[in-house]
Protein backbone atom coordinates (compact mmCIF):
# COMPACT_ATOMS: atom_id res chain seq x y z
CA UNK A 1 0.00 0.00 0.00
CA UNK A 2 1.47 3.57 -1.49
CA UNK A 3 1.16 5.91 1.73
CA UNK A 4 -0.46 9.29 1.06
CA UNK A 5 2.33 10.86 3.03
CA UNK A 6 5.16 10.12 0.66
CA UNK A 7 5.67 12.27 -2.38
CA UNK A 8 6.91 10.74 -5.54
CA UNK A 9 11.07 10.66 -5.82
CA UNK A 10 10.09 12.36 -10.10
CA UNK A 11 7.58 12.83 -12.15
CA UNK A 12 7.32 12.93 -16.04
CA UNK A 13 8.62 16.48 -15.92
CA UNK A 14 11.89 14.91 -14.63
CA UNK A 15 12.10 13.23 -18.49
CA UNK A 16 14.71 14.36 -20.38
CA UNK A 17 14.71 12.79 -23.97
CA UNK A 18 17.00 9.73 -24.06
CA UNK A 19 14.91 6.11 -23.28
CA UNK A 20 17.70 4.37 -21.32
CA UNK A 21 18.27 6.97 -18.82
CA UNK A 22 14.63 8.16 -18.84
CA UNK A 23 13.39 4.60 -18.61
CA UNK A 24 15.90 4.03 -15.78
CA UNK A 25 15.21 6.96 -13.42
CA UNK A 26 11.40 5.94 -13.53
CA UNK A 27 12.72 2.11 -12.50
CA UNK A 28 14.90 3.88 -9.53
CA UNK A 29 11.63 6.11 -8.51
CA UNK A 30 9.37 3.12 -8.68
CA UNK A 31 11.47 0.69 -6.35
CA UNK A 32 12.28 3.79 -4.25
CA UNK A 33 8.84 4.38 -3.75
CA UNK A 34 8.56 0.66 -2.36
CA UNK A 35 11.54 0.85 -0.59
CA UNK A 36 10.37 3.81 1.81
CA UNK A 37 6.53 2.57 2.11
CA UNK A 38 7.94 -1.41 2.60
CA UNK A 39 7.97 -3.06 5.84
CA UNK A 40 10.35 -3.55 8.11
CA UNK A 41 10.76 -6.80 7.05
CA UNK A 42 11.54 -5.61 3.20
CA UNK A 43 13.14 -3.12 3.79
CA UNK A 44 16.82 -4.37 3.25
CA UNK A 45 16.00 -5.96 0.34
CA UNK A 46 14.33 -3.56 -1.24
CA UNK A 47 16.89 -1.28 -0.65
CA UNK A 48 19.77 -3.19 -1.90
CA UNK A 49 17.55 -3.82 -4.91
CA UNK A 50 17.09 -0.06 -5.19
CA UNK A 51 21.12 0.43 -4.57
CA UNK A 52 21.31 -2.34 -7.42
CA UNK A 53 19.39 -0.33 -9.75
CA UNK A 54 21.31 3.09 -9.17
CA UNK A 55 24.39 0.94 -10.39
CA UNK A 56 23.05 -0.49 -13.34
CA UNK A 57 21.93 3.14 -14.22
CA UNK A 58 25.67 4.64 -13.42
CA UNK A 59 27.49 1.70 -15.59
CA UNK A 60 24.55 2.51 -18.32
CA UNK A 61 25.42 6.32 -18.00
CA UNK A 62 28.90 5.64 -18.36
CA UNK A 63 28.73 3.87 -21.27
CA UNK A 64 26.80 6.06 -23.21
CA UNK A 65 28.95 8.65 -22.55
CA UNK A 66 31.73 7.02 -23.77
CA UNK A 67 29.90 5.72 -26.82
CA UNK A 68 29.37 9.16 -27.62
CA UNK A 69 32.94 10.15 -27.49
CA UNK A 70 33.18 11.68 -23.58
CA UNK A 71 33.23 10.00 -19.97
CA UNK A 72 31.86 10.95 -16.91
CA UNK A 73 33.38 13.96 -14.80
CA UNK A 74 34.77 13.61 -11.35
CA UNK A 75 31.72 15.63 -9.66
CA UNK A 76 29.00 13.62 -11.25
CA UNK A 77 30.77 10.63 -10.30
CA UNK A 78 30.98 11.79 -6.77
CA UNK A 79 27.28 12.72 -7.05
CA UNK A 80 26.81 8.43 -7.74
CA UNK A 81 28.93 7.61 -4.66
CA UNK A 82 26.94 9.72 -2.38
CA UNK A 83 23.73 8.17 -3.69
CA UNK A 84 25.12 4.13 -3.74
CA UNK A 85 26.57 5.13 -0.13
CA UNK A 86 23.21 6.88 1.11
CA UNK A 87 21.73 3.62 0.25
CA UNK A 88 24.59 1.07 1.99
CA UNK A 89 23.96 3.78 5.08
CA UNK A 90 20.52 2.58 5.44
CA UNK A 91 21.04 -0.96 4.50
CA UNK A 92 23.60 -0.87 7.57
CA UNK A 93 20.84 0.93 9.56
CA UNK A 94 18.18 -1.79 8.49
CA UNK A 95 16.18 -3.83 11.33
CA UNK A 96 17.57 -2.47 14.18
CA UNK A 97 16.82 1.10 13.07
CA UNK A 98 14.37 0.57 11.01
CA UNK A 99 12.46 4.37 11.28
CA UNK A 100 16.07 6.24 10.95
CA UNK A 101 17.04 4.07 7.82
CA UNK A 102 13.50 4.61 6.13
CA UNK A 103 13.79 8.21 7.31
CA UNK A 104 17.33 8.54 5.44
CA UNK A 105 15.94 7.60 2.17
CA UNK A 106 12.69 9.63 2.08
CA UNK A 107 14.07 12.37 2.90
CA UNK A 108 18.13 13.36 2.14
CA UNK A 109 17.79 10.85 -0.91
CA UNK A 110 15.17 12.36 -3.48
CA UNK A 111 16.64 16.27 -3.06
CA UNK A 112 20.20 14.69 -4.09
CA UNK A 113 18.15 12.72 -6.55
CA UNK A 114 16.03 15.47 -8.14
CA UNK A 115 18.84 17.55 -8.50
CA UNK A 116 21.35 15.14 -9.56
CA UNK A 117 18.72 14.43 -12.82
CA UNK A 118 18.50 18.20 -13.50
CA UNK A 119 21.68 18.90 -13.61
CA UNK A 120 23.90 15.84 -14.09
CA UNK A 121 22.16 14.41 -16.16
CA UNK A 122 20.30 16.66 -17.81
CA UNK A 123 24.17 17.54 -19.22
CA UNK A 124 24.97 14.22 -20.00
CA UNK A 125 21.69 13.66 -22.27
CA UNK A 126 22.58 16.79 -23.92
CA UNK A 127 26.15 15.49 -24.62
CA UNK A 128 25.04 11.71 -25.77
CA UNK A 129 21.81 12.90 -27.58
CA UNK A 130 24.44 15.58 -29.97
CA UNK A 131 27.14 12.25 -29.94
CA UNK A 132 29.51 14.85 -28.26
CA UNK A 133 29.23 17.82 -30.93
CA UNK A 134 28.60 21.34 -29.39
CA UNK A 135 26.22 22.64 -32.32
CA UNK A 136 27.46 25.20 -34.24
CA UNK A 137 26.62 28.77 -33.71
CA UNK A 138 25.71 31.09 -37.04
Amino acid sequence: MISSTVRPLIGRQYALGHNVIDSDHFAIADWWLRTVTSEPIQFEFFAARLKRLLRIHFDHEALLMQEAGGRMCECHDQEHRLLLSMCDQAITLGDAHFRMARSLLRTKFPKLVREHIISMDQLTVLFINNQGKIAEVR
